[in-house]
């Protein structure tokens, strides 16, 4: 049997799959065995199913400045102020702000690289850490959010209540929730203006308080109540820094949530850390010292106190609003990873409002306002958020720290930081309550337990970064490995294999094999032996291994394999288990420069293609690449597969290079007409894949041969990079004529032919 028909055979046998000769396509322009030109009619991505509708100022900023902005500032301040004086405020500002600074830089960074849909926070750490902590922190979280829904709308009930005494504050209460869940299924865009009100109300509330400003008092020093010390003071402010994820939550409403995300929780961090340093100097200066531990000391210090108690009602009923948002669609995301019952993830309609997680988080705070008093759980609560937080920071430093390729936020920080703010998150709860702090991680671990019991009859999905981690710091744990091994794109590494038969004529392409799989991924190197050959096995593989010491990588495998039919060998050998019961994904060969075997090439080609192996056929030229600093040049032709391999590839070049190498990415064009859409094609992918580089793109009214084309604007480059079709069993013939036309005269030329799938790739 030759090799064609057992190329043929894996194909009915390991796939069953089956390929349609395309007429139109010209053998020896290189067109059956590229794909180089640009199509302007390809989408490149499916419609999202759910519309979104929120940008950064309405999504983001409004809900976590507004709830940054609490009651803690209008009826604590000056209780703080008292106690701590202005210098002592302003560290604890200083120190609460640092920590809740960091954790929005954490949030940030995770949320400008992952695609985010609802769910917020919980489906942050959901995608990073894994099903297992997400769900353990999630449900908690959730049970937080349906709960704080009753705390704020009692605390708008007790404020409004202040003001007229007969009302009642349980039916003011139930009222108000009524009121504020039929504004809720209007929609996130509706409630969204309704906070734009509130906002107004909170500026003119601070207008009145800066022009009530008279220095008359100097409160600068700290004068303690009995029983009450700096840490005291610090827990009872901290709470007030800690709304930055109401935002977050409104992740899967975002346009943009990628952008949304960083901008709206940095810039509502920024504001509300400036409002913060400005009112304790106004209530230092303004208000005498007996007069600041009375809860109505800002109201009174202001110029208009009525618009001070306005701000009050606005900071309640906000908070109220926001966690009223944010709780169903944390329930939506944990019924849609089967955290819960798959019913809680169901939406309605285009935007696809979490209808039913409304309805459930709704009986939750209605049962909890006719309980009456939360004050018993309340801080519980707060820890539960905290833990949230905390648990972020641990999930964007880990990230950080385990290197995989497919992070690659816009807003990158080093994993010391993040694990400095999960240490303050968790250090400020046990200052807080100790005992809240430590039922709340009771419950978290109860949660886990489980869930894990819950996910055994259950798909968990990603696994997050435990899989990278694995890989990346144990290599040699195969059990390990085994046991957390996934298809999630996330942790996808490039795993090769190079199958040589003479060690020297290879070591240009063992080199660029290296330098992709350096840091992040591994090689595996095959001296293909011919048992008739006069070099001895153990002289091949110490030449094998002298030539592995050059390299300086630690993923570097070597083995032998003797054959007496090289592509035999290859096509057997590439099936081969890399670790822990997962194979290698990339074949690299070198490209062939005689003719005599071009159909049993083919055939090789094709067999490994229906073994899904991702291939790389390596052109080298007469200069190396190693020593130019010039781009490399990705061509496209709107493949999706082989565009996000090439992209990759010249990713981890320009990333792991000893000279800083630009990436170009270009494609072809019919005509000028078509520029437009093309470039904004690739500008667009670029976006989504979280890469720098330069668009061009190349028109070619006169229908000149691609191969002419590719070759006259691929002259100022390193390393060129060029999409293969995979080959069928009737373009066998004419495969590897096809892209020796295409190569032409070109230089450090790599053919790149992708079978990773699209889910399966980030």
């Amino acid at each position: 049997m030759g090799l064609r028909e057992r190329g043929v055979e894996l194909l009915q046998h390991i796939k069953g799959w089956s390929r349609k000769l395309d007429k139109n396509r010209r053998p020896l322009d290189g067109s059956t065995v590229i794909t180089a030109e640009f199509d302007p009619h390809a989408t490149g991505q499916s419609e999202e199913a759910r519309l979104r509708t929120l940008g950064t100022f309405g999504g983001v900023f409004t809900p976590s400045f507004l709830t940054i902005i609490g009651v803690i500032m209008y009826l604590r301040f000056g209780w703080i102020v008292g106690n701590a004086g202005l210098y002592g405020t302003l560290a604890i500002v200083f120190l609460a702000n640092t920590i809740t600074f960091i954790t929005a830089l954490s949030v940030s960074s995770i949320g400008s690289n992952e695609r985010m849909e609802t769910g917020g926070a919980y489906f942050m750490i959901n995608r990073v850490l894994g099903f297992l902590p997400g769900g353990a922190v999630g449900i908690p979280l959730y049970l937080s959010q349906a709960l704080s829904i009753a705390l704020y709308i009692i605390g708008f009930s007790e404020s409004l209540a202040n003001v007229v005494p007969a009302w009642d504050i349980r039916i003011i209460a139930l009222a108000t929730l009524g009121f504020l869940s039929l504004l809720a299924l209007i929609g996130a865009a509706f409630m969204v203006r309704i906070q734009y009100i509130i906002l107004s109300l909170i500026i003119l509330s601070f207008v009145s308080i800066a022009a009530g400003f008279r220095p008359v008092f100097s409160n600068l020093e700290p004068s303690y109540l009995e029983g009450v010390s700096f840490w005291g003071v610090f827990a009872v402010f901290f709470p007030a820094v800690t709304g930055i994820l109401s935002g977050v939550s409104m992740s899967g409403d975002l346009k943009n949530p990628g952008k949304s995300i960083p901008r709206g929780t940095l810039a509502a961090v920024a504001v509300g850390f400036i409002v913060y340093l400005l009112v304790p100097v106004m209530l230092a200066f303004s208000v005498a010292r007996d007069d600041l531990f009375a809860s109505s000391s800002l109201v009174a210090a202001s110029r208009w106190p009525l618009l001070v108690t306005l701000g009050v009602f606005g900071a309640t009923l906000s908070s109220a609003i926001g966690v009223l948002l944010a709780a169903p669609r944390t329930m939506q995301a944990l019924g849609s990873d089967g955290a819960l019952p798959r019913i809680f993830g169901s939406g309605v309609g285009k935007t696809r409002e979490p209808i039913l997680g409304l309805s459930v988080s709704v009986l939750i705070a209605l049962g909890a306002i006719v309980m009456g008093n939360l004050n018993a759980v309340a801080e519980v609560l707060t820890m539960f958020f905290l833990t949230t937080y905390g648990v972020l920071n641990l999930a964007a430093g880990m990230e950080k720290l385990v290197g995989n390729p497919s992070f690659r936020p816009s807003i990158s920080i080093p994993w010391w930081i993040s694990f400095m703010g999960a240490a303050g998150c968790f250090g400020v709860m046990f200052l807080i309550n100790t005992p809240a702090t430590l039922v709340a991680l009771a419950l978290v671990v109860l949660v886990f337990f489980l869930l894990s019991i819950r996910a055994r009859n259950l798909d968990p999905g990603s696994p997050g970064i435990w899989e990278g981690f694995w890989t990346g710091l144990f290599f040699t744990v195969s059990r390990k490995l085994a046991k957390t091994r996934s298809r999630s794109g996330k942790n996808w590494r490039p795993l090769i294999q190079i199958f040589a038969a003479e060690i020297a004529s290879h070591a240009e392409i063992i080199s660029l094999a290296a330098l992709f799989t350096r840091h992040s991924g591994a090689l595996a190197i095959y001296a293909v032996r011919d048992p008739a050959s006069p070099q001895s096995r153990d002289e091949m593989q110490h030449e094998l291994d002298s030539f592995n010491e050059t390299l300086h990588h630690r993923n570097i495998f070597t083995t032998m394999v003797e054959t007496r039919n090289l592509f035999d060998g290859i096509l057997i050998s590439s099936q081969s288990a890399a670790f822990a019961g997962g194979a290698y994904n990339t074949v690299m060969l070198g490209f062939p420069s005689g003719t005599k075997q071009d159909r049993d090439y083919a055939g090789l080609l094709m067999g490994l293609s229906s073994l899904d192996k991702n291939i790389l056929l390596f052109k080298r030229g007469t200069i190396s690449w190693h020593f130019s600093s010039d781009p490399v040049i990705v061509w496209w032709g709107g493949q999706e597969q082989n565009v996000r391999l090439m992209l990759f590839l010249a990713h981890l070049v320009q990333r792991n290079s000893a000279q800083h190498k630009r990436i170009r990415l270009g494609t072809i064009v019919s005509s000028e007409e078509d520029m437009p859409a093309a470039e904004a094609r690739l500008a667009s992918t670029l976006q989504e894949l979280r890469m720098q580089g330069e668009i061009f793109i190349v028109p070619n009214p006169e229908k000149r041969q691609l191969c002419d084309v590719i070759e006259e604007n691929s002259r100022e480059s390193s390393l060129v990079l060029l999409g293969m079709a995979k080959p069928r069993e009737e373009t066998l013939g004419s495969y590897l004529p096809g892209l020796r036309t295409i190569a032409g005269d070109l230089q450090n030329l790599l053919f790149v032919l992708s079978n990773i799938p699209e889910q399966e790739y980030e």
